[in-house]
């Protein structure tokens, strides 16, 4: 029964590879449309939960918490390390972490903090480094894997200009993969940031670079980007968002900085709200192509088992019951539905690969591996749908022909 189903694929190839691509199509869109959607969504919000609040320069709330959480986008600009040193002492706090992003390392972002910000992030190699040191460093997953660097390895990063800075930087350890945007970052310690700031002002000096290259690295030296809070309740991290939301703080050279402070759960649920409405639109197109690839397996399904109708005659006048007819045709549908909705999930997951670069641009970085339940529940409806026309159509042309067993 088996071989005789494969044969009679072969000789109707056309047919079964028609009805292959429109499965896949239709499971593989959806599957890929929902797997993404999910994993943004949960990689945003559960970052976006971890912390109470974030100060930082006055500007787009939504640009300071990507550029914070997800290291997207620029920094607004800085702010004294006073203000960090002040939460520090605040008895609302439990933790206030400086932050800093400066720089690069091939095209990867270098971001200087304190060793807190990577207090639950796993170490695969070597060890944090030591806020009191300066120049090293702590790789991402991705990063030490892409650009084959290992513990002990030196690295220079690059400023804005492009240009390297002649300070080397002492790789001392190597994060496990966390399937997000941490894989992807060189983290340092905030002093480091300042030194080679400091460094490349001096450099910028000796060449003669613009001035305005000069000011914007000697701006770096004693200040940070923002300040990630954890408050010891929620009711406190409103009472601080309030008490810093517009507050005008002077540096050591008596410059002002007008600061913004926000609850970043907010700030990403009204980014959320706007992503959902794309999301449903896509949903909705997925489900249009599904219904149309429904009819059209249906059609192709009702003309393959017309051109089958003498075929399946003559099996019937050689004794075969009608029972195993049925038996047949099913078989060959249900092969072909279960090599379509595993060469969907197969496409599916390829095409989150190459998503995967522009979905980092958002913070968020794919994990290939993830499968949700709903996707198995795609997958499995479509292949009943692609089996269900068969039996629907031998059983009425069974009865039309008055053939039965």
């Amino acid at each position: 029964m088996l071989k005789f189903s494969l044969k009679n694929m072969l000789i109707k190839k056309v047919q079964v590879i028609l009805i292959i691509f429109s499965i896949v199509i239709s499971a593989g869109v959806a599957v890929l449309a929902y797997n993404t959607a999910q994993q943004v969504s949960e990689g945003i919000t559960s970052t976006a939960g971890y912390y109470s609040a974030i100060i930082g320069p006055a500007g787009s709330k939504t640009q300071l918490a990507m550029n914070t959480m997800y290291f997207t986008d620029a920094p607004l600009g800085t702010i004294p390390f006073k203000v960090v040193s002040e939460l520090q002492q605040d008895t609302r706090v439990t933790e206030a972490i400086p932050f800093a992003m400066a720089d690069s390392y091939n095209g990867y972002a270098c971001v200087g903090t304190s060793s807190a910000f990577l207090a639950e992030k796993p170490l695969r190699e070597g060890e944090m480094f030591r806020d009191d040191a300066s120049l090293s460093v702590v790789l991402g997953y991705s990063v030490a894997k892409t650009c084959r660097v290992s513990v002990g390895d030196q690295i220079f990063t690059s400023h804005s200009a492009g240009e390297e800075h002649k300070t080397p930087l002492t790789v001392v350890g190597i994060l496990d993969q966390t399937h997000s945007v941490y894989d992807n970052v060189v983290f340092t310690q905030l002093k480091t940031i300042w030194d080679l700031h400091e460094d490349g002002h001096e450099h910028e000096e000796e060449e003669d670079h613009d001035e305005h290259e000069e000011h914007d690295h000697a701006e770096m030296n004693g200040m940070v980007c923002a300040v990630l809070v954890r408050t010891q309740n929620p009711s406190f991290a409103m009472t601080l968002v309030s008490d810093y939301d517009g507050r005008i703080e002077t540096d050591r050279d008596g410059d002002s900085f007008t600061l913004q402070a926000i609850e970043p759960m907010d700030t990403v649920r009204g980014v959320l709200e706007e992503a959902n409405n794309t999301k449903y639109i896509v949903f909705i197109l997925c489900a249009i192509i599904l219904v149309m690839n429904i009819i059209i397996i249906s059609i192709i399904t009702l003309l393959n088992m017309y051109h089958s109708a003498k075929e399946i005659s003559l099996m019937r006048l050689i004794g075969i019951g009608m029972r195993r007819i049925n038996l047949l045709y099913i078989i060959q549908n249900s092969i072909i539905g279960v090599v379509s909705v595993v060469l969907a999930f197969l496409i599916s997951r390829l095409c989150l690969t190459f998503m995967s670069d522009y979905v980092a641009t958002m913070g968020v970085v794919l994990n290939l591996t993830k499968v949700y339940p709903l996707e198995i529940v795609i997958l499995v409806a479509v292949f009943a749908i692609s089996v269900l026309p068969t039996v629907i159509c031998t059983t009425v042309m069974a009865r039309k022909d008055g053939i039965s067993d």
